[in-house]
């Protein structure tokens, strides 16, 4: 069946009342005519069309033509709509990303945590070499196209990220505080194109040994964010769980 097909010739005011009538059973060609108020020839036609994209099928039984739904198309049809109805990770995202925007407020304190099975070097490593950083540092959807970090104080932070459709967004911070191998806590902030903050994030992630892996714990805190900024301080929670996720699978293919 060609879906495209099916659906347009479905939605034809006509032979959409035709399969409302035969919903109920099959009827004579004769009957369908009468039932929509047509004349037997164009009702011949229409029926002929919706037997050819395989939802209708007209059994010929002596003189008699008898059209009844084709019950396996509409299974297939089914099947297919099912598969639409079936939502993705990225529709849930997109749903809480949407209500969190419309209960922003101007500030935010989320906390994230993950166990990972990788060495503590391993993950502060990701954390603080800019190169291992722009593997991870990003929402799902989005590409790295700059990215700087280093492990000292006062070190510039950088992060410009590219959309599918090419819009860039740019935060920038830098280093307040460094516990080499245990913590680093950073400035950065979306900032407009003439570099100006939009509004203030700080990020503290503190690392701890765990057996063979390591604990991350993740705190990022923002405030001064306006109305307009709202969205983009909703997109703090989703943004870093799905780049904590992306780290997590990045430190799973390296150990495997």
């Amino acid at each position: 069946m060609e879906i495209q097909q099916a659906l347009a010739a479905m939605g034809e005011p006509t032979r959409f009342r035709i399969l409302s009538l035969l919903a109920d059973g099959p009827r004579t060609v004769g009957e369908v005519a009468i039932g929509i108020g047509a004349l037997q020839p164009q009702t011949t036609k229409h029926l002929q069309l919706l037997e050819s994209v395989g939802v209708v099928s007209i059994e010929r039984l002596g003189r008699r033509r008898l059209a009844r739904l084709d019950r396996d198309g509409f299974r297939e049809l089914a099947d297919w709509l099912g598969g639409l109805a079936a939502a993705t990770p990225d529709d849930d995202a997109l749903q809480r990303y949407a209500a969190a925007v419309r209960s922003a407020g101007a500030t935010a304190d989320i906390r994230l945590e993950r166990t990972f099975a990788a060495p503590a070097d391993a993950v502060w490593r990701a954390w603080t070499d800019a190169r291992e950083a722009a593997r991870w540092w990003a929402p799902r959807h989005f590409e790295v196209v700059r990215c700087v970090v280093a492990p000292q104080a006062g070190a510039p932070v950088e992060l410009v990220l590219r959309e599918g459709d090419g819009a860039e967004y740019a935060s920038a911070g830098a280093v307040r505080s460094v516990d080499p191998g245990r913590r680093i806590v950073f400035d950065l902030s979306p900032i407009d194109p003439s570099g100006r903050p939009y509004f203030e994030v700080i990020v503290d992630a503190a690392l701890e040994p765990v057996g063979d892996g390591a604990a991350l714990r993740v705190r990022i805190t923002a405030e001064g964010a306006d109305t307009e900024a709202a969205p983009m301080l909703a997109g703090l929670e989703p943004g870093w769980s799905q780049q904590l996720d992306r780290l997590e699978e990045l430190l799973a293919g390296a150990g495997s």
